[in-house]
């Protein structure tokens, strides 16, 4: 475990620009930096970096925190392998200590998976010698290559992975979760060559096996099921060894087959993806998106590849990705080209012979109408169709321009089809104008609503905490807001900004600074993306009920500064709470027996108290006249 003292100097000596620098091309604006976002699919930067905050956040999507936190959403990383992440840039050394019962408890189900697949990954590794070997250097992959991918091979045995790891402790409920075991026992994987399936931060969540010898009775391929840490249509073969080069690249190679791509590696074009026999989904291309938006497809150009690549091309369009297709020699696949040509006439081909998404949807389907005007009236209306889904509206705009050009109208017809096209997304709620821009869930997880009175106090608390108040009680900022809210803290509807606030008065007794770095660079990822979020709103808006008041936001200050904001803040909350306890007090006097005058009689005075309270917080914010 790493410690929370060592955890802190990471997250406080990581600065936020230095780091997503080494993922998205970064622009200067004013004080902060932006970019598209890499969560996203966006057509103007929403992505936004603070130097000062050392935070990110996107308006779009949402998403926003501190450095670990940025690298858990792109890299796929756990909170722990972000921090190593980190303290290796930075030269940071860590001292691990001995987790608790309850933290290893509490990411026992998910480790113990990742565990067994790696001992699953030694066993058909500890296998390859023999039949598995010899196959895979018959398909021309070096020992180098093997061990890159991390081949190997599962013996032709019914149970000797499920004894090798049941003997070694792992429970077989687990191995069953997994599917390396079946649930009458037996091996899932048996006489197969081995394909370890990563995820994008290098871990094994699956595994494929490949047939040595094709028969009618079994597939060429068998694949692990769905588990709690694999989920197929999140996950592209060899991401985790790609990133680098697609970045690099700047252009995702995209293939089908697990040979495919191991072949292109091999080879030194280390910019390739597959998606292993599966077809393609939106949270594949989004996937590829982090890294670069041009796509280039290369599938086998038999009639299975051409349709696979037709149906993600919708996709990808939709998500604005500049998609190219090379469609390869019928029967070759990318592997047995390269094997054929070489890597120099396969790199010159499929560079020359690669054509955008027009010309080969309508070299493919003009091709298949032949001289029937109503195939090819299908086929113009089908290649529209994907051009309407283009976002960007220049794009679309050459695209119709191109697409009059191959098939012989003029350009104006297919102009009105597509805008027809677009007014029937539209109405269907799919219209491109905008796609991923402001998704609902933003404005579900937006810090504002309910409880955006204590987070304006927060706020407050954060940018201003150790600041000082008063130069001759030598009080700071935090002690001024801590000590007027103590005795209404336990009333706090927010509970983060309860957490915030109890941690404060800590610090303040620690004799240490409440300051926004201490908060954003917390161990808790909840405070930390919550502050992060927090100083990020240009406005924090207060609840409903005070909407008709002179509420001051923090950011427009009045003469009186943002001490008078802090204030009006702590009289807000105060008044919110005084309310309920007038509420209360209300529902005790309807409830409280006819005949019981001496309860009530104190009700009354309770009330009576409460309420002149309530009436002098009211006119110190103008809400009644005086």
């Amino acid at each position: 475990m790493i410690p929370s003292a060592t955890a802190r100097l990471i997250l406080e000596t990581a600065r936020i620009e230095k780091v997503v620098a080494d993922f998205l091309a970064l622009r200067r604006s004013g004080a902060n930096l932006t970019a598209l976002c890499p969560f996203h699919h966006e057509k103007t930067p929403s992505f936004s970096v603070s130097p000062v905050r050392n935070t990110f956040k996107c308006f779009g999507c949402g998403k926003g925190g501190n450095a670990a936190k940025f690298l858990m959403e792109h890299e796929g990383y756990s909170f722990p392998e972000a921090l190593r992440w980190l303290a290796r840039k930075y030269n940071i050394e860590i001292q691990y200590t001995t987790s608790t019962p309850e933290q290893l408890a509490a990411h026992q189900t998910e480790e113990s998976l990742f565990i067994l697949n790696d001992f699953a990954l030694q066993f058909f590794q500890s296998n390859l010698p023999g039949t598995g070997l010899e196959y895979l250097k018959s398909r021309g992959f070096t020992e180098a290559t093997i061990q890159n991918f991390a081949l190997g091979f599962a013996p032709d045995s019914w149970d000797g992975l499920t004894k090798a790891a049941t003997k070694a402790g792992f429970k077989l409920e687990y191995l069953q979760k997994l599917g390396l075991t079946t649930s009458s026992g037996k091996d899932f994987f048996r006489n197969r060559v081995i394909f370890p399936i990563h995820n994008l931060s290098g871990k094994v969540v699956a595994f494929a096996g490949r047939i040595l010898q094709q028969n009618t009775n079994s597939p060429k391929y068998l694949n692990s099921p769905e588990s709690d840490i694999y989920h197929k249509s999140q996950t592209l073969y060899g991401i985790h060894l790609a990133k680098r080069a697609i970045r690099q690249q700047n252009e995702c190679l995209l293939v089908e087959g697990y040979t495919d791509l191991i072949a292109l590696h091999q080879a030194g074009i280390e910019n390739a993806v597959a998606s292993a026999g599966t077809a393609l989904t939106t949270e594949q291309l989004l996937l590829i998106r982090r890294f670069t938006p041009n796509l280039h497809i290369l599938y086998d150009g038999d009639p299975a590849g051409i349709s696979a690549t037709l149906r993600g091309l919708d996709l990808a369009l939709e998500l604005d990705l500049n998609v190219r297709i090379t469609p390869l020699p019928h029967p070759e696949d990318p592997d047995s080209f390269l094997r054929k040509v070489g890597i120099a006439a396969f790199t010159r081909f499929i560079n020359t012979q690669a054509k955008d998404f027009i010309a080969f949807k309508a070299s493919i389907l003009l091709t298949d109408a032949g001289n029937n005007p109503v195939k090819k009236a299908n086929a113009v209306h089908a290649i529209v169709d994907s051009i309407a889904r283009v976002p960007d509206p220049v794009k679309r705009s050459f695209f119709v321009k191109d697409c009059a050009v191959l098939v012989g109208l003029k350009e104006d017809v297919l102009a009105e089809e597509t805008n027809k096209i677009l007014q029937a997304l539209a109405k269907k709620g799919n219209s491109p104008f905008g796609v991923g821009d402001k998704p609902d869930s933003a404005r579900v997880n937006s810090p504002l609503g309910a409880g955006g009175v204590e987070r304006q106090l927060v706020r407050f608390l954060l940018e201003y905490g150790s600041e000082t108040f008063d130069a001759k009680e030598n009080i700071t900022v935090a002690e001024h807001i801590l000590g007027n809210i103590e005795d209404i803290l336990e009333y706090f509807e927010d509970p983060i900004c309860q957490c915030i606030c109890r941690e404060s008065i800590e610090l303040v007794l620690a004799k240490q600074p409440v300051t926004a770095q201490y908060f954003i660079a917390h161990e808790d990822l909840a405070v930390s993306g919550f502050s992060a979020d927090l100083l990020h709103q240009s406005t924090i808006e207060p609840d409903p009920i005070w909407e008709r008041t002179n509420y001051f936001s923090g950011n427009n200050p009045d003469e009186t500064g943002y001490l008078g904001g802090i204030a009006k803040t702590i009289c807000h909350l105060k008044l919110k709470v005084i309310s309920q306890h007038c509420e209360q007090n209300l529902q005790r006097m309807k409830d409280i027996a006819p005949d019981d005058e001496q309860a009530m009689t104190r009700l009354l005075k309770v009330h009576e108290k409460l309420n002149r309270m309530r009436v002098e917080l009211a006119k110190s914010l103008g809400l009644v006249k005086i």
